[in-house]
């Protein structure tokens, strides 16, 4: 059904556009920058416009602007020169865009064409297959959250995993550095909630954890780690990788990139509510972050934020 409506929605973008898809967006633009469209005046070229084959970018010295397709890369254009559609698809040099920038550039450019598309609901199917699985480098990837690296002063912790038991027998286990086992708890679900001060008398260090069960049909064996941090560590270490004072929405991204890449997820996390609650208009923004958190099994966390 899905395929259904998303081919529809191609049919009626190529009858609307004379056969064709936009192959880019206009992301930022400085200076004078025009657009002449077939048998059209020349306009301004305004923030968000839809760039196709046929169209023509006209740039003046000291002008530039930035374009982005449906792969979420970058085409950066600042020489005085007329550029057609057709001419940046072939000549353009392509930056690319992954992580947390690149998913919400590919938000935008589906918000674009079709605000509705796939995201008329809190679909989490939908929304999460946007932004993909998060790699973490398991033969049988159960283990949701804590992800590997994972660093935290949060003593309440929400162990998470895919079902792989049919009798949802599982046993958690938390170990210390030196492989001692600090807890073995036999759950039926597959979300644990953890008081690790409560029950492990946790103290900031790095600690491990697994999961298992007596019918498992794939569990990684191997214990990955998660690093307890004081909350002024954290805020320290997670600050000189990347706070929030940037200029705009694409440098606040990767900032928050530089967060998840490095293990900071929780402090990721705020900072992306944070430039959410600044934008509360953009729709595509919210719904990366949406993604965000549904990567990492937050689902509550996530229809909260889908409805604000």
């Amino acid at each position: 059904m899905k395929q259904f409506a998303f081919l529809l929605m191609l049919i009626f973008y190529s009858v609307y556009s004379h056969c064709q898809l936009p192959d880019y967006y206009v992301y930022l633009v400085t200076g004078d920058v025009t657009i002449t469209k077939p048998g059209k005046a020349p306009l301004a070229v305004k923030q968000k416009d839809l760039i196709f084959k046929n169209d023509i970018l006209t740039l003046k010295k000291g002008t530039s602007v930035t374009l982005v397709d449906k792969d979420a890369s970058f085409v950066v254009l600042n020489a005085p020169a007329s550029w057609t559609g057709s001419d940046i698809v072939k000549k353009g040099t392509k930056k690319p865009n992954d992580g947390v920038t690149g998913k919400y550039l590919q938000l935008l450019y589906h918000e674009l064409l079709d605000p509705t598309h796939d995201f008329d609901k809190f679909k989490k199917e939908n929304i999460a297959g946007v932004r993909g699985g998060v790699s973490r480098g398991d033969e049988c990837n159960n283990r949701i959250f804590p992800i590997n690296g994972l660093k935290t002063s949060n003593n309440i912790m929400a162990f998470k995993w895919h079902k792989t038991s049919s009798s949802s027998n599982y046993s958690l286990f938390i170990y210390d550095a030196q492989g001692t086992a600090l807890l073995q708890q036999k759950c039926k679900d597959t979300v644990v909630v953890v008081d690790l001060k409560e029950k492990i008398q946790a103290k900031p260090a790095k600690y491990f954890w697994r999961v298992m069960s007596s019918d498992g049909i794939c569990e990684d064996e191997i214990p990955i780690y998660f690093d307890l941090l004081t909350p002024e560590n954290e805020s320290k270490q997670a600050e000189a990788i990347g706070g929030i004072a940037a200029q705009n929405i694409e440098t606040q991204l990767q900032q928050i990139d530089k967060l998840e890449k490095n293990g900071f997820i929780p402090f990721a996390s705020k900072s992306y509510a944070t430039i959410v609650k600044e934008n509360p208009d953009n729709k595509a923004l919210r719904k990366s972050y949406v993604a965000f958190l549904l990567a990492y099994g937050f689902d509550e966390e996530a229809r909260s934020a889908w409805k604000h």
